[in-house]
Parts: C-alpha cells; structure tokens; sequence
C-alpha cells in the first residue's frame, strides 16, 4: 500500500474494517438462507446489538485504562439496573427519572469502589471486578422479592421499541452515544488522559496526567452505562430477572475487539463496537437461519471469542516488535 495515510489507517481500523465486510457477507447470507435479503432484517438485528453495544462502549474505556484491566462487573451492574429501574418505576412515568436518578447513584457507587480496590488496593481490575460483581448479584438476589418488576413504564418501553419509518430509536441513541464517546476520546482532555494512560502509565503520569482521576472516571462511567443499559433491556424484554446480565459479559468483550479496541489498552474504537456487536449477532441469526440448534451457537460463540482475542494478542505483540525495533534503532 503506497499511500501512508491510506496504510496507517488501514492499520488502526483494518479489524473493524473487516467486522465490516463480514456483517454484509452475513446479511446476503441471512438473505440467500431465509426469505430474501431484506434492508429490515439488517435493522433488526442492529436493534438487538444496540443493547450490547452500550455494555461494549462501557467495557471499551475500562480495557482502555491498560494494564489487560476487563470489568467483570458489568452483568451484575445490567441486572441490578434493570431491578432498580424497573421496581422504583412500578409501571409509572412519572418515576422514571428518579429511577435513573437511583441507577445513576448505584453506578457511581460501583464504578468508586472499583477503582479504589484497582488503584489503592492494588487488586488487579479483572478480580476486584470480578469479587464486586459477585456482591452486586448477592445484593439483587435479596432484594428479588421486594418489588414489582414486571411493568413497564409506557415512555421506557417506547424508547426501547419505539421506531421511526422502521428505525428503531434504540438504534439512534446508540450510534448518538457512540458519536459522544468518540468525541470524548478525542476531544477531551480527559479522553486523552485515558489514551495516554493506557498506552504507558508512567509516561503518562510524567506527562502531568492525572492517573488517579481518570482510572476512577473511566469505572465510574462505565458502571453508568451498564446501569442504564440494564434498564433499556428490562423494557426489552418486559420485565428484569436474575441473569439477565450474564450474556453480555464476554459478548461485550469480544464485540470491542472484533471493533479494533487493544485489549492491553491505550486504543478505543467507539465506531468499532457498534459494528463488532452487530457482527455477533448476524453470525447467530445466521446460523439460526440455517438450522443450527442453540449448543451448536455457544460452540461457534466461544470460538468467535477466543479467535477476536487471539487477533487482539497478535495485534498487541506486533505493535510491542514495531516499539522495540523502533528503540534499538535509536540507540545503535
């Protein structure tokens, strides 16, 4: 490839690229298996990977703080959103904005203590998450009983299945939520802060970048979006149950690095996680399409996951060899 610009940006994007490639290749797919390719089945399945988009965009900025660091919270923090919203509301509008308000507050709280036993107690963030998520499980189990869960706010459940000459509204808010992380990233010096950070810590704290905020902003946000997102899929689905969560712990995972997001940090791809969360949920329409039964899916699922994080190691490992050759160069 001739072009530099045309070459580095092939390199930062060539995954998400591909992801790319795949979903067209799997909707024809869908098409040729089902009743026809239809422009309606490609949004469908946009509107199902919406919900796991918002986990992923939340998963996204905490791989990006480095150091291999993955939030394990993030199902307990969906259930525990959904049962929030979803008990408070009672079926009311009128409740939905102190319900977010709780969700909201919850969110905080589990994104701090995250990133205290990350950054104080020096837990590495795979098993400090991991430990909270429990816990957040245990405290949604004891509240199970004590609320109505079952109906659904007319204004939630139109903003979750609402759609505009067939484009669900899900759809929108999801791309609009991406365009704002994006512009986070990009724009803000705390976007900037977390980039810098997750590519070299140390340099980024001689640097002046305050590491210490950032960490505990990135869980903070993070813990947010999969609270609301709980909330949205519980007006899904009418109603929130224990679990409900689970599903999108590797999911949201394998969706930012099928999206080009470095899994040992320093690199996000807000735009990359839409379309990695779409791609996983073609491949299982599609195999549904063609009469795989639901074990075959997990199998395929699994090996889905363990390929997009092989290519994210073999990424990594490339660019540490560009690094290294870059700095014998230097000093010989």
């Amino acid at each position: 490839m001739k072009n530099p610009k045309l070459k580095a940006f092939v390199g930062r994007n060539g995954s998400w690229l591909f992801a790319g490639i795949g979903c067209i290749v799997l909707w024809i797919l869908m098409g040729l298996f089902g009743s026809g390719i239809s422009l309606r089945s490609l949004i469908d399945n946009a509107y199902t990977a919406s919900f796991l988009a918002i986990a992923g965009l939340a998963q996204m900025l905490v791989v990006t703080t480095g150091r291999g660091a993955i939030d394990l919270s993030i199902p307990g923090m969906i259930t525990l959103g959904a049962y929030t919203c979803m008990g408070i509301c009672n079926g009311q509008n009128s409740m939905i904005v102190p319900a977010l308000l709780v969700v909201l507050l919850e969110g905080v709280i589990v994104g701090t203590l995250n990133s205290a036993m990350v950054i104080w107690l020096k837990i590495p963030a795979i098993i400090a998450t991991m430990a909270m998520n429990y816990m957040i499980v245990t405290v949604t189990m004891l509240v199970n009983n004590q609320f109505n869960v079952f109906t659904i706010p007319p204004i939630l459940k139109n903003i979750a299945t609402f759609r505009i000459a067939t484009v669900p509204v899900m759809v929108v808010l999801v791309i609009l939520l991406a365009a704002l992380i994006h512009f986070m990233l990009t724009s803000t010096t705390y976007g900037k802060s977390l980039l810098s950070m997750g590519q070299n810590q140390e340099a980024a704290r001689l640097a002046g970048v305050k590491i210490i905020k950032t960490e505990m902003i990135t869980y903070i946000i993070a813990a947010v979006l999969a609270g609301i997102a709980g909330a949205l899929i519980s007006a899904r689905v009418t109603g929130a149950y224990l679990g409900m969560g689970d599903n999108y712990q590797m999911e949201s995972i394998a969706c930012i690095v099928v999206g080009g997001t470095l899994m040992s940090g320093g690199r996000a791809n807000a735009a990359g996680t839409l379309v990695g969360s779409l791609f996983l949920y073609l491949i299982i329409s599609c195999m549904q399409l063609m009469g795989a039964d639901a074990g075959m899916q997990s199998v395929v699922k699994g090996a889905l996951i363990i390929i997009v994080l092989l290519i994210g190691a073999s990424d990594n490992n490339s660019r540490r060899e560009k690094k290294y050759r870059k700095t014998v160069n230097k000093t010989a």
